[in-house]
């Protein structure tokens, strides 16, 4: 675990998130003071403030515009059948576990989470799995990863990290959906106490997000190399 932190240390240097987290900032439903300059800092301010506009959101209205709009998920789609799943995630959350249903949305539903208990909760998404199993992998020696929700990353797709992972012939496993979420936040939290000197999950998230298609892949491309033999 030293070496994963010592190496997470050095990434947040080499990719401050101050200067690099540039998510699109939609025209948010909450008024962002003036003074609050750049995406990363409104993302934070939003994600400190916006709780109390979802607590009074019965309609699930600004329970959407996460999704969609900050999220940029245009496919989950605001009716009965998905307001009824968001409810399920929602009453689930405290329990610790999720069902399959609800963690095949983990990357949608995630984002909710993170809004509504920023301190506790962390998105779960493509590209933040894909670099947190990397490093888990390389400067670990855990073997029981994180379920990584499909994603619309063209670099990540080039290389897809089962197949990486298998060919190494470790035996690698995956944690299960019931728990994977609340084990992965956890861990975030971990992880930013030693890196950030804080415990709140999304800068780790934020870090690990920004560095999949740059410096993870780059490191995949030094490391991996393949012979077929015809």
């Amino acid at each position: 675990m030293d070496k994963l932190i010592k190496r997470l240390k050095e990434l947040s240097i080499q990719v401050p998130l101050e200067e690099n987290f540039d998510w699109e900032f939609p025209v948010s439903p909450i008024n962002i003071p003036e003074n609050i300059d750049g995406t990363y800092f409104k993302n934070i301010y939003l994600k400190k403030n916006f709780n109390k506009v979802l607590q009074n959101d019965l309609n699930l209205e600004n329970h959407y515009w996460i999704i969609q709009e900050w999220g940029g998920i245009k496919s989950l789609k605001q009716n009965d059948r998905n307001d009824e799943k968001i409810n399920k995630f929602k009453k689930q959350l405290p329990t610790g576990k999720l069902t399959k249903e609800i963690f095949n949305l983990i990357s949608s539903f995630s984002k909710l989470a993170s809004f509504i208990k920023p301190n506790k909760y962390a998105i779960y998404d493509s590209r933040a799995i894909y670099s947190l199993n990397w490093l888990l992998f390389n400067f670990t020696d855990e073997t029981e990863l994180y379920p990584q929700p499909s994603g619309r990353n063209p670099k990540l797709s080039q290389y897809d990290l089962s197949t990486i992972f298998n060919l190494t012939k470790k035996d690698i496993t995956y944690k299960s959906h019931k728990t994977a979420y609340f084990e992965y936040c956890e861990f975030l939290k971990f992880l930013s106490k030693k890196v950030y000197d804080e415990d709140k999950p999304y800068k780790i998230e934020m870090l690990l997000f920004l560095i999949a298609p740059t410096k993870i892949i780059e490191c995949i491309e030094k490391k991996t190399t393949i012979t077929i033999n015809v």
